[in-house]
């Protein structure tokens, strides 16, 4: 998250990383006013989306690890 100033006034900002077509880029999603309550909420939902895809993506990526390292001892 990130707060940018514009004409004197502040928006809140998610960013995080994606990888698209094998290029992994950094992302910007505007999320509204940093001075609305509503805001925060949004932001709190894609912060916990985000982590949840990333917990997906890892618990994968870990079991494809210790799958492939199990079937080497074999």
């Amino acid at each position: 998250m990130y707060e940018l100033e514009i004409r004197r006034r502040r928006y809140l900002y998610f960013w995080h990383y994606e990888t698209k077509g094998g290029v992994r880029r950094q992302v910007k999603d505007y999320v509204g006013s940093a001075a609305a309550p509503e805001s925060s909420a949004k932001a709190t939902r894609l912060c916990e989306a985000y982590y949840a895809r990333a917990d997906r993506d890892l618990r994968r990526l870990r079991a494809e690890t210790l799958a492939a390292l199990a079937a080497r001892g074999r």
